[in-house]
């Protein structure tokens, strides 16, 4: 803001009508002391100069008044300029200390966040530094399941080799097997055809004895029926030791009739077939 003029005090020390002081000269209000003294002739004289000097002092008061007044208003003036910039100053002042105020306050957000942050930062390298350990535990652990699993396969390795060797065996086994029960199978069919064999002896020799028992029963009950007509028995044959046919009697002797040898041919037939379909049966 500009300042308005103000009058130096030398601007109205002179009067129009009286000479200004200089410097090493005379003043413009002597002093009464240095005055000298009115004389009673000239005093009539001195009443006109009397006159202007009072009417210039009071002219030069009035000029001192006005210019008074003027620095007045101009110090009124300056004051309200002076006010009013301090009332903008006042202003910014308030705004430079909310801005301030809102400063300190971020300041204190972001110490806070960076707080929060390191924190954060330091939870983060205590969980990467745990990490790091579970990392490595993580890491021996895989070593010895490696190394677990390593032996696991060699033993797996070992348990098929031998299998592969029980495998062969058991087919070894199973040939020498199949050979033996094919032996054993042959000759249990040999056996059984010899045992039929024999049986079918056996039964032509029951049927030879059941034919040879009738005929002897049929003899008994001829000689019952007969007993003047037929010479008296002789004595038992003994069945211990050795005996000759000439000493048989020749009735015991005859050979069995053709119907009993073809009742006896038909029963072996049977028998054959019957042990034929049991040996097909086996088969």
């Amino acid at each position: 803001m500009n300042a308005l003029p103000v009058a130096r005090s030398n601007d109205w020390l002179g009067s129009p009508s009286l000479p200004e002081a200089q410097p090493g000269g005379s003043s413009a209000f002597p002093d009464d002391a240095s005055r000298p003294a009115p004389e009673a002739g000239s005093f009539a004289q001195d009443a006109d100069p009397i006159h202007r000097l009072s009417a210039a002092q009071q002219a030069f008061l009035e000029l001192r008044l006005e210019a008074a007044l003027g620095r007045l208003a101009a110090t009124e003036t300056l004051l309200g300029a002076e006010r009013l910039h301090a009332r903008e100053t006042q202003a910014a002042l308030g705004v430079a200390e909310r801005s301030l105020q809102r400063h300190r306050e971020t300041i204190v957000a972001a110490d806070q966040l960076r707080r929060t942050a390191a924190a954060e930062i330091e939870r983060l390298k205590q969980g990467l530094h745990e990490a790091a350990l579970e990392k490595t535990r993580q890491d021996h652990h895989i070593a010895a399941l490696a190394a677990a699993l390593a032996g696991k396969t060699a033993e797996i390795e070992e348990l098929r080799n031998a299998g592969a060797a029980v495998e062969s065996d058991l087919r070894a086994s199973r040939t020498k097997h199949s050979a033996a029960s094919d032996a054993l199978q042959r000759e249990c069919l040999r056996l059984e055809e010899a045992l039929q064999g024999e049986r079918r002896d056996t039964l032509l020799l029951q049927r030879a004895l059941n034919l040879a028992r009738a005929n002897r029963r049929a003899l008994e009950d001829q000689i019952r029926l007969q007993p003047v007509l037929l010479p008296p028995p002789e004595p038992r044959l003994a069945l211990r030791g050795p005996a000759r046919l000439d000493a048989i009697p020749a009735h015991l002797t005859a050979l069995p009739s053709p119907q009993s040898l073809e009742h006896a041919a038909a029963d072996a037939a049977v028998l054959l077939g019957s042990n034929g379909a049991h040996h097909a049966a086996c088969r």
